[in-house]
């Protein structure tokens, strides 16, 4: 069994308001299908509509509401009809690109592993394995008589996903324990907390998910440090986007409306704060986010 990654506020984003609920169920199963096959975020046509028991959502109406106009139609005929609207309404909500031969999950890369790297975090699983049952071998082969062994007692290999499954991209990877901190991703993720903090709200928690919102921001957007911290300054100086813009990932989500609407409103910085900008520019604006 394996994991697909999901966030817990994923069906607040607008897109999820134009699906409905079953636009969310299909969304969700085909993320499980696709990391389950190792598409790579691909999904066949003709697998499309099976994803979800289209049939049961008929059947589910025409119990609820005997009255239900149907023009006589049975559920072979409604089911498939229902299945290509929710589809469409996934396509149109740019949720799934249609591509020749399916559909592709919008950015499924950007947050689920690849096949490459689930293929690699199973074989790098199995070594493990493969080792655990050595040195329990080898420790059974060198213990006493009474079967007490005079080293550590080793745990079983650890049943969660290993952290090469829940890379992001070989472009944007979250860091591995040992791994070097990042300055310019800690610099930014310290600003919007403290910017946070200086509006009168809870400092929040810098955790691995701000931090892998800022990596993809550079890494995968190409936004460079100084943007970042231009959009934080420019979003938390507004009454409006400081009360929706409170973790990182939301303000990468939310980028390019706040740069849109800097360009727009060629907003000044707030009076008694600097924001962050080049030290050579003295035009007192916020500048290219």
């Amino acid at each position: 069994m394996a994991w697909v990654r999901l966030s817990d506020d994923f069906y607040d984003h607008p897109k999820f308001d134009r699906v409905g609920s079953l636009g969310i169920a299909l969304f969700t199963a085909s993320l499980a299908w696709c990391n389950r096959n190792l598409s790579d975020g691909f999904i066949p046509r003709r697998t499309a509509a099976r994803l979800l028991d289209f049939e049961d959502a008929v059947e589910a109406v025409r119990n609820a509401d005997r009255n239900a106009v149907t023009n006589g139609s049975s559920n072979d005929d409604l089911t498939p009809a229902i299945a290509r609207i929710v589809i469409r309404r996934l396509v149109e909500a740019r949720l799934w690109h249609e591509v020749e031969g399916g559909y592709r999950v919008h950015d499924y890369l950007d947050y689920q592993g690849s096949k490459e790297q689930i293929e690699a975090g199973r074989k790098s699983n199995a070594a493990r394995q493969r080792a655990w049952r050595d040195r329990q071998k080898a420790e059974k082969r060198n213990g006493t008589r009474n079967g007490v062994t005079n080293g550590p007692v080793t745990g079983a290999p650890n049943p969660n996903p290993t952290e090469e499954v829940l890379l992001t991209s070989s472009s944007s990877a979250s860091p591995r324990d040992g791994d070097p901190v990042r300055e310019d991703v800690e610099r930014i993720c310290e600003h919007l907390a403290d910017r946070i903090e200086q509006n009168d709200s809870k400092r929040p928690t810098i955790s691995k998910r701000w931090r892998d919102a800022v990596r993809l921001m550079i890494d995968a957007d190409g936004r460079t440090e100084e943007q970042v911290h231009k959009a934080i300054d420019w979003c938390q100086d507004s009454e409006f986007w400081r009360s929706n813009v409170l973790s990182m990932h939301k303000l990468r989500e939310k980028y390019d409306t706040l740069r849109l609407q800097a360009q727009r409103d060629g907003t000044k910085a707030a009076p008694g704060h600097q924001p962050y900008r080049d030290p050579t520019d003295s035009s007192g604006y916020y500048g290219e986010l």
